[in-house]
């Protein structure tokens, strides 16, 4: 089991563990993180560059039994480092409601920051912390801390994950986890590759709908946060 998924910490033990990160971070600023996993069919020449927080867990899984569970089909890598290394392979990726995508990440790096990558991952940045209420992360989000300027991966716009630094798409199809099947079936008619249907993985149980989450105030600062994501993939909020 992978340490990111593995609980190491009481939510008391994780507020210590907290503070001394953040104490060691003391001096570094952020920066933008838009490296993220990819996965690669080399003979097909197929690439999957998945946004964190849409269906990543789901897609390696895919790959990994479409390629016999080869484990040297996996890397990390920016989208310029794609557009340069890969430019004769087929690059699709998924993309999830900006509202629906919020609430995940709040509830798995905030609501649920008991294991040390996610702590790392907090402890990056000023005026975040494990456990802070939803509404507060919301804001936190809309604030210079949480831009995406300084974002990392995970609640980076999803346009940032699929455009290089010159603003070119590095995709050839881009489906949406909301139609995940229908949309997967797309991409294999368009590459040729059969890729083996699996249970949707890494899925915490849903104590609430993203729709519940929030009120009128947070889910217009999410539509004003994440405006070019809604604009591009076409989202609302219900």
């Amino acid at each position: 089991m992978k340490l990111r998924h593995r609980r190491l910490f009481s939510p008391t033990m994780s507020q210590a563990a907290f503070k001394g990160l953040r104490l060691l971070r003391q001096g570094t600023p952020p920066s933008c993180d838009p490296r993220a996993e990819r996965f690669v069919l080399r003979q097909q020449k197929v690439l999957a560059a998945p946004i964190p927080k849409v269906a990543s867990r789901t897609v390696q899984a895919m790959f990994a039994q479409a390629s016999g569970n080869a484990p040297g089909h996996e890397f990390d890598s920016t989208p310029d480092e794609i557009a340069a290394g890969f430019p004769d392979y087929f690059v699709f990726s998924f993309v999830r409601n900006p509202w629906s995508r919020v609430h995940s990440c709040w509830k798995d790096k905030i609501a649920d920051a008991v294991t040390a990558s996610k702590l790392s991952i907090l402890s990056r940045f000023e005026g975040i912390r494990p456990f802070m209420p939803f509404p507060e992360f919301v804001e936190w989000l809309d604030s210079d801390y949480g831009s995406d300027a300084v974002a990392d991966r995970h609640w980076l716009s999803q346009t940032r994950h699929l455009s290089t630094s010159a603003g070119a798409q590095i995709c050839d199809f881009v489906g949406k986890i909301e139609s995940f099947d229908a949309d997967l079936d797309r991409v294999e008619s368009l590459t040729g590759v059969t890729f083996p249907r699996i249970a949707a993985q890494n899925v915490k149980p849903a104590a609430e709908s993203y729709h519940t989450a929030f009120d009128e105030r947070t889910r217009q600062i999410i539509g004003r946060r994440y405006g070019e994501d809604i604009e591009a993939f076409g989202y609302r909020f219900d």
